[in-house]
């Protein structure tokens, strides 16, 4: 049964430009996108979601936005820069066979004739190696895989993301979860520190790779975001192999 709100009516199709600026942060030309352009081109819009307004959410025909859980975490951002104006687009990662979305303002108003997107910055453009795709700044690298994943990070941007390899999928990680894991890695427990996640951009060159790659293990080990595959370790210090190496011979005298 349709279900009308605030001028929309449930379930409705994507308008051709909602579909537009939605794809335009999600680069054909890298797989793990596509299959998200996939799954939204098979989908209905089915109610807002729990914020309202411009918040809505793709579902199958015939279901409702389950309201009872938080939102996914994010899946794709980017500002849209268009001949009408800018548009800021936020995707959330795909739970249920849901994906909630919010595209402000809203532009269910705007005549699709009359639309053209001039320019996209979106962090799902962005590959190992290149500056920010947002101001074109520069990005630190840690390699958490070999041609598998690699870590990067926009002190200009205040942004944290995973580059996947096999899909080309950008993962944007929140801030306070993965530091609360970095402060443990470095045993730091001064409140003026640890307590105070916004300091990590302005002091990213106290931390080593090995430092950066290690929060980022145990972070996935404990939020389960990523899912990152077991076989990925992070490096023993030397001196703790030598250690070792140390006690052990004094065992065999």
């Amino acid at each position: 049964m349709n279900v009308e709100a605030n001028n929309q009516t449930f379930p409705r199709k994507l308008t051709v430009v909602e579909k537009k600026i939605l794809f335009s942060v999600l680069p054909e030309n890298k797989p793990g996108y596509k299959a998200y352009r996939d799954k939204i081109d098979k989908l209905s819009v089915i109610g807002f979601g729990r914020f309202g307004g411009t918040n809505l959410v793709l579902g199958e025909k015939g279901t409702k936005p389950d309201l009872s859980v938080s939102s996914a975490p994010i899946f794709a951002i980017g500002l849209i820069e268009t001949n009408i104006g800018k548009f800021d687009v936020l995707i959330h990662e795909e739970d249920d066979n849901e994906i909630e979305y919010d595209i402000s303002p809203s532009c269910l108003s705007v005549n699709e004739n009359d639309f053209q997107i001039l320019n996209c910055k979106t962090y799902s453009d962005w590959f190992p190696g290149k500056p920010s795709p947002v101001d074109g700044s520069e990005i630190r690298e840690v390699v958490i895989a070999a041609n598998r994943f690699v870590l990067a990070i926009s002190t200009v941007q205040k942004k944290i993301w995973l580059f996947e390899y096999d899909t080309g999928v950008n993962h944007l990680i929140p801030l306070t979860n993965f530091y609360n894991e970095l402060m443990r890695v470095k045993n730091i427990r001064d409140p003026e520190t640890a307590l105070k996640p916004q300091l990590f951009f302005g002091q990213l060159n106290l931390y080593s790779d090995s430092d950066l790659k290690e929060a980022l293990l145990k972070y996935d080990k404990y939020m389960h975001k990523l899912k990152l595959p077991s076989d990925i370790k992070t490096e023993a210090p030397e001196k703790s192999k030598k250690g070792f190496l140390k006690i052990f011979s004094r065992g065999k005298n």
